[in-house]
């Protein structure tokens, strides 16, 4: 998984095509959230966590969040997000990437 996140910026999260592996269909009704976390596995600061990340109408297992511009990121810094997926009856899912906050620069 990649993901580029800029540090002062609203950044949008998406998980893609979340998928039940035991029924093999995608999930549609799940409540999804995010944290991020630093090194030390301690919460972010700037927003609250977890963040839920909201269902898009009409798709295959695709849901969206925010995180906020107010999160406090350092450029250069390693965090991990940490998401969770709750469909019920043996359909849950955890998942953590790193990410690496960016300063945005002209191009």
């Amino acid at each position: 998984m990649t993901c580029v996140v800029y540090v002062d910026n609203t950044n949008l999260i998406e998980v893609v095509g979340l998928k039940s592996a035991i029924e093999g269909s995608f999930v549609n009704d799940a409540d999804v959230s995010v944290t991020v976390k630093d090194a030390e596995g301690t919460n972010v600061s700037g927003q609250t966590w977890p963040a839920t990340l909201t269902y898009v109408t009409a798709s295959e297992g695709n849901y969206r969040g925010i995180i906020e511009d107010d999160v406090a990121l350092t450029a250069g810094t390693t965090y991990y997000a940490h998401i969770d997926a709750n469909a019920g009856a043996n359909r849950i899912g955890h998942w953590e990437f790193a990410f690496v906050a960016r300063t945005r620069r002209a191009t």
